[in-house]
């Protein structure tokens, strides 16, 4: 019976100290259900996201939207990741900076595009 208890705090209590730590940023802040905002809005994960939004919304309407850029964005942690983004495309010569909502469970290989709006629209461009 003894050996129960021994395996019992040899995983579990390393479990809960982890999940503890993961629950907060370096500055005490809970990063559990809050809004943080990404540090590096280049980083080839944020940007698969954004690409990600993009061709899903591309699918679902039948448009032809190329993916420019992350403006900024902040990750939610609710069992997965919630991804805020702000992005820039180009959509018929004009650069449109977008609000997209993608929900990511990589344990369970889940992605989804859960909104996609339009904020602005700029001025026309001609590529060189």
């Amino acid at each position: 019976m003894t050996h129960h208890y021994i395996s019992f705090f040899v995983i579990v209590i390393p479990l809960f100290f982890n999940f503890f730590d993961t629950c907060f940023a370096e500055n005490g802040q809970k990063t559990v259900g809050n809004w943080l905002e990404i540090a590096s809005p280049d980083d080839p994960a944020v940007l698969e996201v954004g690409q990600f939004a993009v061709d899903e919304h591309n699918k679902d309407t039948k448009s032809t939207m190329k993916f420019e850029r992350v403006v900024k964005g902040y990750t939610q942690i609710i069992g997965g990741m919630n991804w805020r983004l702000t992005i820039e495309v180009v959509d018929r010569k004009s650069i449109k900076t977008c609000e997209v909502l993608v929900f990511e469970q990589t344990l369970h290989n889940i992605k989804k595009l859960v909104s996609f709006k339009i904020v602005q629209s700029s001025t026309t461009f001609s590529k060189a």
